[in-house]
């Protein structure tokens, strides 16, 4: 199915709802392949998944600081959803990332992908690196051995190929400089970031 503005009528003569919608998703394929679908289990075996020491949340970091420093953040604004990442090595940004979601795409969904994209560019550096984020959600969620989400499982794999990266949590928006940069960089990615394809959300399909 292909969204079109002209394509269906509102009953009561009301359409200004609809023509938000359709504004937003308009031109775009549908189809059940579109939505995320639960993933299998995980294939890594549960003696060899072991995040807990590599991943802290809750107001805990990583207690030593590395020569490069990664900030995450995911952003919705207006509808539009962005990803993205900096790298910081002796005070310069040194990698900036941003990617463009399509509307439907979720925070979640965005925080997940620029854990993913930083973690992959980190495996590049032969450096130990901490990689900062601001959402315990997220964080959370690659912990967990249980996770049905593709793109968290993608994350996990990721990370598990180097055990010289740490994840952990920071308080957004208290002047950190590599948090308030990602905040600003996920933004501007909701309208220039590189495009980026994920399934739909399942709750999606409940809009």
């Amino acid at each position: 199915m292909t969204v079109r503005s002209d394509s269906f009528s509102w009953p009561g003569g009301s359409l200004s709802c609809w023509r938000d919608l359709t504004s937003l998703y308009e031109g775009i394929q549908f189809d059940h392949e579109s939505y995320e679908q639960p993933s299998p289990p995980s294939t890594i075996h549960p003696a060899l998944f072991s995040p807990e020491d590599r991943i802290s949340h809750g107001g805990q970091g990583p207690s030593n600081r590395t020569p490069i420093e990664v900030y995450t953040d995911g952003s919705k604004i207006n509808d539009q959803t962005g990803s993205a990442f900096c790298a910081i090595a002796n005070e310069a940004i040194t990698k900036p990332w941003k990617a463009k979601l399509i509307p439907a795409n979720t925070v979640f969904q965005a925080e997940m992908l620029d854990f993913k994209a930083a973690i992959e560019w980190t495996n590049t550096a032969n450096e130990e690196v901490n990689i900062w984020s601001d959402s315990e959600s997220s964080l959370q969620a690659l912990k967990s051995f249980n996770v049905k989400s593709k793109i968290t499982q993608e994350a996990q794999m990721t990370l598990l190929e180097n055990a010289r990266i740490r994840l952990g949590w920071v308080k957004a928006h208290i002047g950190i400089k590599g948090n308030e940069i990602a905040d600003t960089l996920a933004k501007e990615a909701t309208t220039d970031g590189i495009p980026a394809s994920l399934p739909f959300p399942k709750r999606f399909l409940k809009k």
